[in-house]
C-alpha cells in the first residue's frame, strides 16, 4: 500500500531571517533573550530562546522566535512547517499562473494558463450550453443493444486508479485502468483493473441504512433527474422514476464493490485473469467488444483487483434494462463536465456537494485544482523551471547518498537483525531510488492541445492522453523512477513495490531544505528526515517488500520477536512524555515513525560528520557545526497547535507532537557535546538510556 511520506508535518517553512545586529535590537526593544550577533554566529543561531537551556526543552530553544512570532491563524487549530509550505505553495501557484498567461502560445506554460483560462470563462460556457456534451450524448443514443452498451462502456475506460501507488481504489467511470508495477517483481508493466461506476462518494453511501444516508441518497436522486432534465426534451413526470432507476443500478453496483479494507489489500494484485476467464467468471457482458474498444484487444492478462465488482457489473449489464444504463451514462456524462457546464447544471452539482457535508470552494479555487489535476506533471515542471535550480537537486543529491551510506553502515552493526533479513535491507538501501525535487525525465506535452474557449474538449483531451499513456506502458519494463506525484505538491510518497521515494521539490522548501543554510543546517533537517524515509523501506512497514519490490516477508519471526525487544525502551521513552496534562504519548502507537525519527537523525549526523571530516575544523568550529545540525532538526518540525488539536493527534496519529520527536536528540551523545546539557536538566539521560536501535 502507499504510504504518504511520514512526514506528517510533512514539510515546512520559509524562516525569515533577521540580519544578526537588526535581531538583537528588535530582541533587546522586545525584552527578549534571542541569540545576537555574538561570535559571528550563523543563521542557524539566530532566533534560539537563550533564555530557555536546551537540554530543558531543545524544541523551544532552537525555535524561540518563530514560537514567539507565529500566531495561529484566525479559523485554524495550529501552524506548521507544512501549513507554511501549503501556503507559499499556493502563493507560488498563483504567481505562475499569472506568469503563464504572458508566455507565447503553444508552450507548456501557456497550455497551463489557457486550461485555466477556459474553466474561468463563464460567459463563454453559458454561451456553449450543451453544446460540448453532444456528441457524448448522441453517442449514448446510438446504443441499440448491450453489444453496443459494452463497447460504449470499453471506449470510456480511463487510468483514473492506482490501487498500488496513491491508493485510488475507484473509478469515475465503470471501471478504471492502472498500468504500473506488480507485487513480484515483474519486469514488465501489469494492468490492472479496478472497480468504479459510483456517483457518490462510498459504498457505505448507497447501503448505509442511518437516517442522514438515507437523506443523502434522497439527495442525490434529486440531483440525478436535474441532470437529465438538462440533456434534452423530455416528460417531466417521468423523471423521478427515471433518476430512481439510475441510483437503483447504482445501489446494486455498490453492493458488488469491495470495501475500503478489502479494496486496500496489497494481495489483491494475486487476482490474476486471462481473457478467457472473464467470460467464464464475469459472465452477462461482451468483453471481447469492451476489450476492443478500449484499445485492449491483444491484452491477455488483467489484474482484477476486485473480482466481485467484475462480476456484478457484468451482471448488470445483462439484467438491466437498456433505458436505465443510457440513462445513467446521460447523468454521468453532465455530472462529469457539470463545473464547465452553464450554470444551471453547476449549481445542481454544487448543491449536491452541500447535501454531501461538503463546502463548495469559490469557482477560482475549483478552476485551480482542476488545473493542477489535469496538467499535474506539467505544472510540476514549470514549478521547478522557476522555484527549484537544479544546483539544489545535485546538492540534495549528495546528502542522501551520504545519509543512505551512513544508514548501511549503521545497519551492519545490528545486533537484533539476522545475517539474513540484513542481507536484504542492505540491498534494499543500495538499490532505493531517492526521488528529489522532480523526475529525471519529463513527459512530453507537445501533442496535447488546450483551447482557451474549450474547457470540456481541454478536459476529454488531457484524459484521452493520460489513458493513451497508460496504454503504451502496458508490457513495457517497469521505470522504478516513475513519479507519483507532481513536483508542485506539498506532499510525498514512499512507493514500496519500487523501492523508490518521491520527495517533490515544493516540499524541498525551508525549513525542510534551504539552500542559503549551511550544510550542517541541511544535514540536521533534511538529510534527518531523509534518514527518516531509509528506515521505513527496511522496518515493519518495508519488511513486506524486498529489492526488487515483491511482496514477501523477509524478516523472520525471530527478527519480529528481536525487534520487539529491542525497540521496548523506546515506547516506554515515548509512553512517558506527556503532550498535555490529560494527554500521554502512545508510545506504542508511535513507535515506528519513533524509531524512524531516532534512526534517520542518527545516520544523518554520521553523514554530516563524514562530510566535514577532511576539512580540519577546530573543536569550537565543530562545536558550533554540530549546533548548526541539531537546530536545524528541530527547525524542520516546528509547530504550534492548539490544545484540542494537540489533544486529537495524540489519540488519533501514529506520529508523536512534533515537540516531542524533536526529543530524539536526547539518544544522540554529540547532542549533550555541542549544547553542554547536563545532569538534572529535564532531557538528560544517563549515557546506558541512549538508545541506539539502527
Amino acid at each position: 500500500m502507499p504510504h504518504p511520506t511520514p512526514i506528517q508535518g510533512n514539510t515546512p517553512n520559509r524562516i525569515d531571517r533577521i540580519a544578526a545586529l537588526l535581531l538583537m535590537a528588535l530582541t533587546l526593544a522586545l525584552g527578549m533573550a534571542f541569540v545576537g550577533p555574538a561570535h559571528a554566529q550563523t543563521d542557524a543561531h539566530a532566533g534560539v530562546d537563550t533564555r530557555i537551556q536546551p537540554g530543558d526543552d531543545f524544541f523551544a530553544y532552537a525555535n524561540g522566535a518563530w514560537l514567539r512570532d507565529t500566531p495561529i491563524p484566525a479559523g485554524k487549530d495550529r501552524v506548521t512547517a507544512r501549513t507554511e509550505l501549503v501556503d507559499l505553495g499556493q502563493q507560488r501557484i498563483a504567481e505562475l499562473m499569472e506568469h503563464a498567461r504572458t508566455q507565447a502560445v503553444g508552450s507548456l506554460a501557456r497550455k497551463i494558463a489557457d486550461f485555466r483560462t477556459a474553466y474561468l470563462n463563464q460567459a463563454a460556457i453559458e454561451a456553449a450550453g450543451m453544446a460540448p456534451i453532444k456528441p457524448l450524448l448522441r453517442r449514448i443514443d446510438q446504443v441499440r443493444d448491450k453489444a453496443d452498451l459494452a463497447r460504449l462502456l470499453g471506449s470510456e475506460l480511463r487510468a483514473d486508479v492506482d490501487p498500488l501507488n496513491k491508493g485510488v481504489y475507484d473509478s469515475a467511470h465503470v471501471l478504471g485502468l492502472s498500468v504500473e508495477a506488480g507485487l513480484h517483481a515483474e519486469k514488465n508493466n501489469v494492468a490492472f483493473l479496478v472497480q468504479g461506476g459510483l456517483g457518490m462518494a462510498s459504498r457505505d453511501d448507497y447501503l448505509n441504512l442511518a437516517p442522514d444516508k438515507q437523506a443523502l441518497r434522497a439527495a442525490y436522486q434529486t440531483y440525478i433527474a436535474r441532470a437529465l432534465a438538462s440533456v434534452g426534451p423530455q416528460s417531466t413526470d417521468k423523471l423521478p422514476a427515471r433518476a430512481q432507476a439510475v441510483l437503483a443500478l447504482e445501489t446494486a453496483l455498490a453492493q458488488s464493490h469491495a470495501t475500503p479494507q478489502d479494496s486496500a489489500e496489497d494481495h489483491n494484485a494475486d487476482n490474476l485473469w486471462m481473457r478467457a476467464d472473464f467470460a467464464q467468471k464475469a459472465p452477462g457482458m461482451d468483453w471481447s467488444a469492451f476489450f476492443a474498444a478500449a484499445g485492449l484487444a491483444r491484452q491477455q492478462e488483467f489484474v482484477a483487483w476486485q473480482p466481485g465488482a467484475l462480476q456484478g457489473l457484468a451482471t448488470l449489464v445483462a439484467s438491466t434494462p437498456l433505458q436505465v444504463w443510457t440513462d445513467y451514462l446521460r447523468f454521468h456524462a453532465v455530472a462529469r463536465y457539470a463545473d464547465v457546464l452553464p450554470q444551471v447544471v453547476t449549481q445542481a452539482a454544487l448543491a449536491f456537494r452541500t447535501a454531501q457535508g461538503i463546502t463548495p470552494a469559490d469557482r477560482e479555487q475549483r478552476a485551480l485544482e482542476a488545473t493542477q489535476q489535469s496538467l499535474n506533471e506539467a505544472l510540476g515542471r514549470v514549478y521547478v523551471e522557476r522555484y527549484f535550480p537544479a544546483e539544489e537537486k545535485v546538492r540534495l543529491q549528495h546528502i542522501a547518498a551520504d545519509v543512505i551510506a551512513a544508514f548501511d553502515r549503521r545497519l551492519q552493526s545490528v545486533s537484533w537483525m539476522s545475517p539474513v533479513a540484513k542481507a536484504v535491507a542492505r540491498a534494499k538501501l543500495q538499490t532505493v531510488y531517492f526521488g528529489l525535487g522532480y523526475p529525471e525525465t519529463w513527459s512530453d506535452y507537445s501533442g496535447l492541445r488546450i483551447s482557451p474557449q474549450d474547457p470540456v474538449g481541454n478536459l476529454q483531451r488531457v484524459v484521452l492522453r493520460d489513458y493513451q499513456q497508460a496504454l503504451a506502458r502496458v508490457g513495457q519494463p517497469v521505470d522504478k523512477r516513475a513519479w507519483a506525484m507532481g513536483a508542485h505538491r506539498v506532499g510525498a510518497v514512499l512507493l514500496f513495490q519500487q523501492n523508490a521515494y518521491n520527495f517533490p521539490a515544493a516540499l524541498l522548501q525551508a525549513p525542510k531544505f534551504d539552500a542559503s543554510a549551511s550544510d550542517a543546517t541541511n544535514y540536521g533537517a533534511i538529510g534527518a528526515i531523509i534518514g527518516h524515509e531509509v528506515s521505513h523501506t527496511i522496518d515493519t512497514l518495508g519488511v513486506e517488500y524486498d529489492a526488487a519490490g515483491a511482496l514477501h516477508k523477509w524478516w523472520t519471526p525471530e527478527d519480529t520477536a528481536r525487534y520487539q525487544l529491542a525497540t521496548q525502551p523506546l515506547v516506554a521513552q515515548y509512553a512517558a512524555y506527556q503532550a498535555l496534562p490529560d494527554a500521554a504519548v502512545n508510545g506504542q502507537v508511535t513507535l515506528v515513525e519513533n524509531l524512524a525519527d531516532l534512526g534517520g537523525l542518527a545516520a544523518a549526523f554520521d553523514a554530516y560528520r563524514a562530510s566535514v571530516a577532511s576539512k580540519g575544523l577546530g573543536k569550537e568550529a565543530l562545536r558550533q557545526q554540530d549546533q548548526q545540525f541539531f537546530i536545524g532538526f528541530a527547525r524542520s518540525w516546528r509547530s504550534k497547535l492548539s490544545d484540542e488539536a494537540l489533544r486529537k493527534q495524540i489519540a488519533t496519529d501514529n506520529h508523536a507532537p512534533d515537540s516531542l520527536r524533536i526529543a530524539t536528540v536526547r539518544n544522540l551523545d554529540a547532542w549533550y557535546e555541542a549544547f553542554d546539557v547536563l545532569p538534572g536538566q529535564r532531557l538528560y539521560l544517563e549515557p546506558k538510556a541512549r538508545l541506539r536501535i539502527w
